[in-house]
């Protein structure tokens, strides 16, 4: 409906605006002013049309299906126990040292005998009785 009504007015805006032309009569002047109101007449249609719309449409997302998911058990490892063995103690043994001596030499002194012997004087005067 508004388009109509701007058609319409800008019709009547030519209309009023058109004089007789007559050959020879300033003929520059009456295709300027034609071309003028061919003009206005374009931008006030341009001014009442209501903006283009432009709608793309939405993109299309195609994503590839997830892997399928593979569930398998743990492996079972089956191990020996750990045997520890205690470490071996090492001793190191040197031998005694080997000494070569002569035989020690023992005197043996033959014991000694004491005889004591005892023997009674013959008796004397002591020298106060006499």
């Amino acid at each position: 409906m508004k388009r109509c009504m701007a058609m319409l007015t800008a019709a009547v805006v030519a209309l009023a605006t058109v004089s007789s032309a007559r050959a020879g009569d300033r003929e520059w002047a009456t295709a300027g002013k034609i071309l003028a109101g061919a003009v206005a007449g374009a931008a006030l249609m341009a001014a009442l049309q209501p903006a283009p719309v432009c709608a793309a449409p939405a993109p299309v997302v195609v994503a590839p299906p997830p892997p399928p998911v593979v569930v398998a058990p743990a492996p079972v490892v089956v191990a020996p126990p750990v045997v520890v063995a205690p470490v071996p103690v090492v001793t190191c043994v040197r031998p005694a040292p080997v000494m070569v001596a002569p035989p020690p030499v023992v005197v043996v002194h033959p014991p000694r005998v004491a005889v004591h012997v005892a023997m009674a004087r013959p008796a004397r005067p002591h020298g106060h009785c006499r």
